[in-house]
Formats: structure tokens, C-alpha cells, sequence
């Protein structure tokens, strides 16, 4: 008799905790792109960079952390061949990020210049990045989260806040 009362408290218990659960999920609104984060982020944003338009915000705010973060040969001691790693990022066509990347070799004296396109429209638009404790770089990667697209110095906060405002960019422009 006592075991059988335990089950009912048990199951009565189980059946209560389940309704609360699906009356809160039910409940829980949708996530928005159009957060009041993102907007204070966009406002701010637009103020510093002297503009009213959010693309050319974001494009600003990327291309300045991705200048005063590059990963430059003077970080490189003891490497044997230190490298500036220089990017840009521009809007081509509709839909398209072109990442310009310069590598500079200190040694040597040579330049290479590559240029990467991305189509946006289908892409996820949460960009990942990576910070390895014993390495001197972070890596941003791409939608496939294994391909490196961009390279600065390490400094955790310096990724986090490109790769935010890289996922806002590809937003932005996915929006149209």
C-alpha cells in the first residue's frame, strides 16, 4: 500500500512538473534578430563611426578591429619567419563579403595578396572563432567551422567582439 502511494505522489509529481514545463515553453516568445542588444549595439555603432547607415557602420567597426588587432611579425618572437597578416573586408554584388588578405613576410621581403568571396544569402550568419591558449593568433571561422577566414593577434575579447560584429554584417546583409 505504501509503495503504491509513493508511485502516485511520484507520477503525480512528474505530471505536474511536465505541464509547467509546456506551459513555460509554450509561453517562451520567439528569439528576434531585432533585439533591443542589437539595436543599442547598431546605435552605438552608427555614433561612433559617424554614420546613420548600419552597413557602413559595421563595415567600419570590422575593418577597425581588424586593423588595430592584426596579427603583426612583431608578435612573432622566436618564429622563423614572422608575417604581418593584414585583412579588409568590402561588399561586393548584392550578397557578397570580399575579404582582401595581405601577408607580409619580414624576412623576405615578398607580399602575397589574396582575395576571398563569400556569398551571404543561405550562409549561417553566427561566426565562430577560436583563441588556442598556446598560440600567438585567433582564427574566425567560416560557415563551415573548420575553414579559417580571418587571423588576428590573441586577444579573446578583440575575437569576440569581431566575430559579433561580423554576424551582424552578414545579417545586414542578408536582410538586403
Amino acid at each position: 500500500m505504501l509503495q503504491y502511494f509513493s508511485r502516485s505522489i511520484l507520477a503525480a509529481r512528474w505530471l505536474a512538473l511536465s505541464l509547467i514545463t509546456a506551459a513555460s515553453f509554450s509561453a517562451a516568445e520567439p528569439l528576434s534578430l531585432d533585439s533591443s542588444e542589437q539595436t543599442n549595439y547598431l546605435s552605438q555603432l552608427k555614433r561612433q563611426h559617424a554614420t546613420s547607415n548600419e552597413r557602413t557602420a559595421l563595415l567600419a567597426e570590422v575593418n577597425h578591429l581588424l586593423s588595430e588587432h592584426a596579427l603583426r611579425a612583431g608578435y612573432q618572437v622566436g618564429h622563423s619567419n614572422p608575417q604581418d597578416f593584414l585583412y579588409s573586408v568590402s561588399v561586393t554584388e548584392q550578397g557578397n563579403l570580399l575579404i582582401r588578405e595581405e601577408i607580409r613576410s619580414s624576412q623576405s621581403n615578398t607580399l602575397e595578396v589574396r582575395s576571398n568571396r563569400i556569398n551571404v544569402f543561405g550562409a549561417d550568419p553566427f561566426v565562430s572563432y577560436a583563441c588556442p591558449a598556446q598560440g600567438i593568433r585567433c582564427v574566425i571561422f567560416g560557415e563551415d567551422q573548420k575553414t579559417a577566414i580571418l587571423t588576428i593577434v590573441r586577444d579573446q575579447q578583440a575575437a569576440k567582439n569581431l566575430a559579433r560584429a561580423f554576424s551582424y554584417l552578414i545579417r545586414n546583409i542578408q536582410r538586403g
